[in-house]
């Protein structure tokens, strides 16, 4: 869902080490996926996007496409502004983790040694609750359940407290069910560890120490004169809708963020841990983000290549599935008019991040996809019929119903 935008060649050159450069000229594949995306801005109607995409450890595409906003011009380009959504859990779990590098927090030890003001609604969730727990969503709290604390105006405090009345749908660690209120805890743990704030500490040990100097953890980098603005599909054309602000509970999903910002992300986790020289993580902590820490059920949400066979897991942060005999890393996200991928191949350098200004959309996915099938030396159209069809039969899903023909017939008249 784009429009086709300038590479940034000189972008890539300030921001990944001497050594890393385009792909060679003679390799087609990143001209093919530039030609992918902004084909599949078009037909997913995509108003604009920002993709990254590192492969052997080295950049090889920084760019933007299409529009910030669907009313106006402005182009999207690589230092472009979006809401990354739940791809904030993975800056959560890499904040977490620079505390257990630095002996402040350990993934297993109880939350309450942190947390002391945390109560669950049973004594048990009390008093054995961990960091990995929340990370990697096992918590045994149902699904999405939480999600509207932010819209009440309490506080952190006092969602915190709250929390307290969440009745679980499974025991801990039965079952993965995906909430955000428990990455919210997760942020809190790691920020009470480090004695400040989850915004300051994915600030300083996150986008300060990678040198993104565009990112942020509130809505407010939204309002930067190059930020783009949220869309929604309304009778089949993309209008500008207010994005979400859920500032409060951020450690779930209020970072900002660009291409050119996340591409370093990417590089320092497919490092093991260091960028441009500078050590970030240890190894075997980026290994242990990796992790298959809690198996999950398919859903209709998991897109292909993601199916049965690949499984999914999911780590600290992130989740994981295994594709040609390959590893994946991902976290997507969505929220009011924006969706968001990230995506690494660690055993190949590999990596992609999509950022798009629509809600609702398989575009990312299928700019997975491409990538993946294309990376692992499959027909890079695998499954992208399949993905356009699920778009649409999304589409439908959430379309309002049509108006009677004849309302007379049913309004008395």
């Amino acid at each position: 869902m784009r429009r086709f935008g300038a590479i940034s060649f000189l972008a890539l050159a300030l921001l990944v080490p001497r050594q890393s450069a385009p792909a060679a000229a003679g390799d087609d594949s990143i001209a093919n996926l530039d030609a992918f995306i902004t084909r599949a801005l078009k037909e997913y109607q995509v108003p604009g996007a920002a993709v990254a995409v590192v492969q052997n450890g080295k950049a090889v595409l920084l760019k933007g496409y299409g529009v910030r906003n669907a009313t106006k011009p402005g182009a999207v380009d690589e230092n472009t502004i979006f809401q990354l959504a739940s791809v904030t859990k993975t800056l959560t779990g890499a904040a977490a983790a620079t505390g257990v590098d630095e002996g402040k927090l350990d993934w297993d030890k109880p939350i309450f040694n942190y947390l002391s003001e945390f109560v669950g609604y049973d004594p048990y969730m009390t008093r054995w609750l961990t960091e990995r727990d929340l990370l990697a969503q096992r918590t045994g709290w149902p699904e999405f359940a939480g999600d509207q604390l932010d819209s009440f105006g309490y506080d952190r405090a006092e969602i915190l407290r709250r929390l307290r009345f969440f009745k679980p749908r499974y025991s801990l660690r039965e079952v993965a069910q995906y909430s955000n209120p428990g990455f919210f805890v997760a942020g809190e743990v790691a920020a009470r560890a480090s004695g400040q704030s989850w915004n300051d500490l994915v600030g300083k040990r996150l986008f300060a120490s990678l040198g993104m100097p565009r990112s942020g953890t509130v809505i407010k980098g939204l309002q930067d004169s190059n930020a783009t603005a949220a869309h929604a599909l309304v009778d089949g054309k993309p209008v500008v809708v207010e994005p979400s602000e859920l500032d409060t509970t951020g450690a779930a999903s209020s970072a900002t963020s660009t291409a050119a910002d996340m591409l370093k992300l990417m590089l320092m986790f497919l490092n093991k841990g260091s960028y441009n020289g500078k050590r970030i993580l240890k190894p075997e902590t980026v290994e242990e983000i990796f992790k298959r820490t809690m198996v999950s059920k398919i859903d209709f949400t998991d897109l292909p290549p993601i199916s049965d066979k690949t499984g999914f897991y999911y780590g600290l942060g992130v989740g994981s599935y295994d594709y040609a005999g390959h590893q994946i890393i991902e976290k997507g996200g969505a929220l009011a008019g924006v969706r968001t991928t990230l995506v690494l191949v660690p055993d190949k350098g590999a990596g992609i991040v999509v950022l798009a200004n629509l809600n609702l959309t398989a575009f990312p996915e299928a700019v997975r996809a491409y990538f993946l099938n294309q990376l692992l030396g499959i027909d890079p159209e695998t499954n992208q019929k399949e993905i356009f069809g699920l778009n649409q039969q999304l589409k439908k899903l959430i379309a309002p119903p049509p108006a009677p023909k004849n309302p007379g017939k049913f309004n008395g008249t």
